[in-house]
């Protein structure tokens, strides 16, 4: 089985046309006219060929009838091409088809040219990405995430290929994008940016994260507003994280909200971090007080106006009894508000911003323990 060769089916249809033939009447017919062998594999070559097509008009390359055949609904090329093929008629080149076919070099004004000038991306950065995607789903899984994610339907389903990895078909699919013509170009923007800004069902981890964003702006690709945009190249030393301070604010946090949130955050799930955050704060005050009580009761107990086992400030003045009340108020809010909705309801999804916030409370909550005079009370 040998791969069609797209610029050879271009420059068919173009001697055709001149030639004199008004159209093709069948992509079937072109099959038969462009077999690579004298003998097509029609297990095989009927899909490839029809991906071809696909492909073809997806970039603007070529146009066709795809309207219904004598009444019956046009059959899908991705499971039953032999039939697809058959429906499809007046095949043609568009302008840019014709001068691909004849090898005629020709610019037209990118789709968005103040955010694509159609430059490419590595392949170490495409690969890197195709990983991190890779290595999150299964092979099952990959094509719904790919298509629920903005990605052209026919490029993610066409770029599967007996024996690729996971990676490698992922890393397929981004290459089809990329030449796929302006609208598959804009659909990779949008999907990498939002990918790497956690707006979609998964997202990096923040070491390949950094590693692919500092290798993007090299290339002078940037992230803005959730897309992918062009712009001057960046050296690594000068370029951001992708998201500013993220280690240095995670390396800020108390020490057990670090111990109990890293490996949650560093798989791009920040609500199960924050969960497990302020269960450790709820956690801590009952190992502080040794008392039989668990969240709000629990709080109330610990931190009351009368001799309470945690006391924040000198409860004989008044300036201390306000202390006291504002953060058993916080504490309250904390496990009441927080760490109470997430353990009986399903965990909302959050974006590393959100996510940073609230961890920055349960990080203050511990730092108030650390503070805290302990008393015999109770």
């Amino acid at each position: 089985m040998k791969r069609w060769d797209d610029i050879a089916i271009l420059r068919l249809i173009d001697e055709l046309e001149e030639a004199g033939a008004a159209y093709l009447s069948t992509g079937y017919e072109l099959m038969q006219r462009a077999r690579p062998a004298p003998d097509l594999d029609y297990q095989h070559d009927q899909g490839l060929f029809a991906h071809e097509l696909v492909l073809a008009h997806t970039a603007g390359l070529l146009t066709f009838n795809d309207q219904m055949y004598f009444g019956a609904p046009l059959a899908d090329p991705r499971f039953d091409p032999s039939r697809w093929l058959q429906q499809i008629r007046d095949i043609r080149l568009t302008i840019v088809g014709r001068d691909r076919a004849r090898g005629r070099e020709f610019r037209t004004e990118p789709p968005d040219p103040d955010e694509d000038d159609g430059r490419m991306v590595a392949g170490l950065t495409l690969e890197l990405v195709a990983r991190g995607i890779g290595d999150t789903f299964t092979m099952v899984q990959l094509p719904r995430f790919l298509i629920d994610s903005g990605l052209p339907e026919a490029i993610v389903l066409g770029s599967q290929k007996a024996g690729a990895s996971k990676w490698q078909y992922v890393s397929a699919v981004l290459e089809e994008c990329l030449d796929g013509g302006s609208a598959a170009r804009r659909a990779f923007r949008q999907f990498i940016g939002a990918w790497l800004c956690d707006q979609l069902f998964e997202s990096p981890p923040e070491g390949p994260r950094r590693k692919i964003v500092n290798r993007l702006r090299r290339e002078g690709w940037h992230v803005r507003d959730g897309r992918l945009i062009i712009g001057e190249s960046t050296s690594v030393a000068d370029a951001e994280p992708a998201y500013p301070d993220r280690e240095a604010r995670m390396a800020r946090l108390h020490a057990s909200i670090r111990e109990v949130t890293d490996r949650y955050l560093g798989r791009g799930t920040p609500e199960v971090a924050i969960f497990e955050a302020f269960k450790a704060v709820n956690n801590r005050v009952k190992a502080m007080t040794g008392l039989n009580a668990d969240g709000q009761d629990l709080v109330a107990k610990a931190m009351g106006d009368t001799n309470p086992p945690i006391c924040f400030g000198d409860l004989t003045t008044e300036t201390g009894r306000n202390v006291q009340a504002g953060f058993r108020l916080l504490f309250m809010g904390a496990v009441r508000g927080i760490r109470n909705p997430d353990a009986h309801e399903q965990f909302q999804p959050l974006n590393a911003e959100e996510g940073f916030e609230e961890l920055g409370f349960a990080s203050m909550l511990m730092r108030r323990l650390d503070n805290a005079t302990m008393t015999k009370g109770g």
